[in-house]
């Protein structure tokens, strides 16, 4: 689908914004600063990318107050506080027009059992399961192939994409999105180990999403052995995280791709995970904890950390471990050549 944009149209969108100079045609595209052509729209988020600014070849381009020069003929520049923040809106723009919220309604292949309670306003898509005792509230979206098992409760204008799964007693709340895959309310890991084997122990409690959570494709969480598994508002997960039992994640957590979190830890508000980091079973996350790529997090951590590397370590001692880890094969050579002197004396 195509669509334009005037310059008068992206001011409203924006929040006290500046124009300087004029640009002709209508904007049409998106791109960066090394691709854009002639009707696209991009930005100056980070200062390394400053260098493409002058050759850019954008219509029109959101730049920092601060930023220096002006724009070339034929282009315009928008300043405003947060470039990246006010192209997000221009996009936020552009995906509500090429993927409009369907119309309200259910399905003719979906599955309403009876005791379910299904607003008049929410949408349900192809294919979909609710089981009895069920709630979906109003302006909710379900698309296809979606179950909700009996009990689970969907908060309004929750969007749950295709092939989402909400275990019986689950809780989603208002303004989520669930994407492809997901798993809410899977059994725990839960097992009595002894000589004769592995006993299951049954997992009797429930997940509770607050408003506001984003959760990536084919992520897993399970429902706590008998109480809750909680994520907190507006915390965001990325594709393919697993987060186990009875864990507790704060408000306005970042989990990236392939972080795992074992039963019953506590992670505090604003944590943030980068790329496949792992933290042990029983442990506690202070409030801003950072932990950067493939950290393997054993103990507690205090609030403010930075971590980095297995076992973490904070960030700037690990960065030294490193660099001396580094210089061991030269060290080697030298205790080598040492010897060979002391031997020969």
């Amino acid at each position: 689908m195509k669509w334009a944009l005037g310059v008068d149209d992206i001011v409203k969108l924006l929040d006290d914004p500046l124009v300087e100079g004029a640009c002709g045609e209508p904007l049409s595209g998106l791109a960066d600063l090394r691709l854009a052509v002639a009707g696209d729209i991009s930005f100056l988020a980070a200062q390394k990318f400053k260098k493409f600014l002058p050759e850019c070849r954008a219509s029109l381009v959101l730049v920092p107050r601060s930023e220096e020069g002006q724009p070339r003929e034929g282009q315009a520049w928008i300043r405003v506080e947060d470039p990246s923040l006010a192209f997000g809106r221009i996009c936020a723009w552009v995906e509500a027009l090429l993927l409009p919220r369907p119309s309200p309604g259910v399905h003719p292949t979906a599955i309403i059992e009876t005791g379910a309670t299904v607003s008049p306003s929410a949408h349900i898509g192809p294919y979909c399961v609710i089981s009895a005792g069920a709630v979906i509230a109003e302006e909710v979206v379900l698309e296809s192939h979606v179950r909700v098992q009996r009990g689970a409760q969907i908060g309004a204008t929750s969007e749950l994409f295709h092939g989402v799964t909400v275990g019986w007693g689950c809780v989603v709340g208002q303004r989520c999105r669930l994407h492809p895959g997901v798993v809410v309310g899977s059994d725990g890991f839960g097992y009595h180990s002894s000589a004769s084997g592995h006993q299951r122990l049954p997992q009797v409690g429930t997940v509770v999403i607050e408003d506001e959570v984003e959760i990536g494709a084919n992520t897993t969480i399970d429902r706590g052995r008998f109480a809750a598994t909680r994520i907190g508002r507006g915390t965001k997960i990325d594709n393919l995280v697993h987060i186990g039992h009875n864990v507790t994640v704060g408000r306005h957590c970042i989990l990236c791709a392939a972080t795992g979190i074992a039963g019953s830890t506590e992670l505090g508000d604003f944590v943030v995970c980068a790329g496949q980091v792992g933290i042990a079973g029983h442990l506690k996350i202070g409030d801003r904890v950072t932990a950067s790529g493939q950290t393997g997090i054993t103990r507690d951590v205090p609030s403010g950390t930075v971590l980095s590397g297995t076992p973490a370590r904070p960030r700037m001692e690990e960065l030294r471990r490193l660099a001396l880890l580094g210089k061991l094969p030269e060290l080697l050579q030298r205790m080598e050549d040492l010897e060979k002197n002391y031997a020969n004396r």
